[in-house]
């Protein structure tokens, strides 16, 4: 499928949101005449590389319906973030810049997702129910994990739009409301104060973690100095850090230290003595034994194959 070259503003608007969008549309409400929701079912290439998103005064929500992706996400120039993202995978956010996205999805798969924006006249009218006085006083918290209740919701509308509900249909404007009032109530905090994190690490905490531990590979990582960072126990930290990637911050540093390795044997031609020291690891039984489990191969088995 040959993608639009089409330049990407910074800002737009839900309305005009998928002339930018690198997936093709499958289905929108905006021909069902949904008032106060712009939902739209994507399905996207198998590979997907540096795709800017603009941002939108609407609230979005994005979750999975189909496939998986290796997904990456960064600030204009940032550093990556990765995670895995299967169905019922949820993003929130309200930023208010663009950011970049790219993704890889499994041989013989497809991704495809269900994206909600909801109308700025609904969110505000729900801010000003759940924070009366303060709606101008809090924002929308960046959230990507599992949030069953959420994904719920969105399976409902993906459903309602492939049957073509129509908006004069009593039960969009209750889903409407559902929509924005359950944002409202979970995803907003007060501009100047620490976010609520019971439902997950808001995506710049998870960036700090991932800089951390891409920087001090060689080092030993602790929990206790990863939760450190980001100033939680390490038993909540834990918690919310799987809730959010699916991963115990330890399986997400071996999962790094092994990526990094793969990319030294195949761009160098150094030791697998030295590779092993660099990510972290100064037994070479220990390398091979990590190595092995995560990849399927041995660091010997692999340098072969290339």
């Amino acid at each position: 499928m040959n993608l639009k070259v089409v330049k990407t503003p910074e800002r737009t608007t839900a309305a005009t949101f998928p002339r930018y969008a690198a997936g093709e549309v499958l289905a929108d409400s905006a021909s069902l005449r949904w008032k106060g929701l712009f939902v739209r079912r994507y399905r996207f290439p198998r590979v997907v590389d540096r795709f800017l998103v603009p941002a939108t005064p609407e609230p979005l929500i994005s979750c999975s319906l189909a496939g998986s992706a290796e997904f990456r996400e960064r600030e204009i120039s940032g550093a990556w973030l990765t995670r895995q993202i299967g169905r019922g995978h949820i993003f929130v956010t309200r930023s208010r810049t663009p950011y970049e996205v790219s993704h890889t999805t499994p041989v013989g798969e497809q991704l495809e997702i269900v994206q909600v924006h909801i109308a700025v006249d609904q969110f505000l009218a729900a801010l000003e129910a759940v924070h009366p006085g303060k709606s101008d006083k809090v924002e929308v918290i960046d959230f990507s994990g599992r949030d069953d209740a959420l994904a719920d919701l969105c399976f409902a509308c993906a459903e309602m739009l492939s049957a073509r509900t129509p908006g004069k249909c009593g039960r969009i404007a209750d889903l409407t409301r559902l929509f924005a009032t359950y944002l409202a109530e979970k995803y907003v905090a007060a501009a100047a104060e620490k976010p609520d994190f019971h439902s997950g690490l808001p995506i710049w905490r998870l960036r700090k973690v991932e800089d951390y531990v891409r920087e001090n590979l060689a080092e030993e990582i602790s929990v206790e100095r990863l939760a450190e960072l980001v100033e939680l126990s390490p038993f909540h930290f834990s918690r919310v850090f799987k809730q959010a990637t699916g991963m115990t911050p330890l399986q997400f540093v071996t999962r790094e230290r092994i990526t990094y390795a793969q990319q030294l044997i195949r761009e160098t031609s150094r030791s697998l003595i030295e590779i092993a020291l660099e990510v972290g690891y100064t037994s070479p039984s220990s390398f091979t034994k990590v190595f092995r489990r995560v990849t399927g191969v041995t660091p010997m088995e692999f340098r072969k194959t290339l």
